[in-house]
């Protein structure tokens, strides 16, 4: 599975833009499973070539992703991914609290879930044919652009959210709801109506993601070091996260996932 980071070209968009991501698997003769861990933000996924499922582990249902969907926050290890066949997707990667304001739905009901999107005519084709992920990044920069107009995100939760996001989740709660002006209690319901998820969790998430990237990335740096860049000053605490959030032992994540390459490497 290669991953190509683009980044947007709109200045105007940062507020609700974390940026793009091109996504690209090949043929290899057989189903694919790839394990979905626990995310902390939305993201607009556009397949522009083959198709894929997900598994729901609760439900045992097998779902077909819509052509072109708006993904939630996981706040567990739900679903696995499915591949059968050749599969290219482009996706905008959304900040913490941008997908209610730019899509209109409640932040809450997107947690665990998805919601088909219908694009602007004529954007799907121009998409599928354009030339590199650069040019698919300034049409998707144009689509979102209309949507965000007259909505700037001046919510100083939402500023914090972000900030959290950057930190990887390493800022204490209080802080940020210090910076934000606000009573904890008062932070905390904000932010769970902006991002749908409560700012404890989100950070929890944050943190292993970014130690399940770094391994992906690197498979040879040793757990104990990725917990302790996470943030985690004990191990076990680090492994029972870990278990909730990606349903397994940080030993046993790497077996039987396709390796993932990223262009350039992020360390998010």
């Amino acid at each position: 599975m290669k991953i190509t980071l683009i980044e947007s070209g709109c200045k105007g968009l940062e507020s609700c833009l974390i940026g793009y991501i091109g996504g690209e698997i090949a043929d290899r003769g057989h189903l694919v499973r790839r394990v979905i861990p626990a995310r902390p933000n939305c993201f607009v996924q556009i397949i522009l070539e083959g198709g894929h499922g997900l598994y729901d582990l609760e439900s045992r249902e097998h779902l077909e992703a819509p052509e072109v969907g708006l993904f939630g926050p996981l706040t567990h290890y739900r679903y696995d991914m499915e591949i059968n066949g050749p599969l290219r997707t482009f996706s905008a990667r959304l900040q913490p609290a941008a997908a209610g304001s730019l899509f209109e739905v409640d932040p809450v009901s997107l947690v665990d879930g998805l919601v088909p999107l219908t694009l602007p005519d004529g954007l799907l084709d121009e998409l599928r044919s354009a030339p590199d992920w650069q040019s698919m990044a300034a049409l998707v920069d144009h689509w979102l652009l209309s949507l965000s107009a007259g909505k700037a995100c001046n919510d100083p939760v939402a500023r914090e959210a972000t900030r959290l996001r950057m930190k990887r989740g390493t800022i204490p709660i209080q802080d940020l709801a210090d910076a934000a002006g606000l009573s904890l209690r008062h932070f905390q319901r904000r932010f769970r109506q902006l991002t749908g998820l409560n700012p404890k969790h989100y950070a929890r998430i944050c943190r292993i993601g970014h130690a399940v990237h770094r391994k992906e990335l690197d498979p040879d740096l040793a757990w104990t070091a990725l917990a302790h860049e996470a943030g985690y000053a004990d191990q076990s605490h680090f492994i029972r996260d870990f278990k909730a959030l990606t349903g397994t032992l940080p030993r046993d994540f790497l077996r039987g996932q396709t390796p993932i390459l990223r262009y350039p490497k992020w360390d998010e």
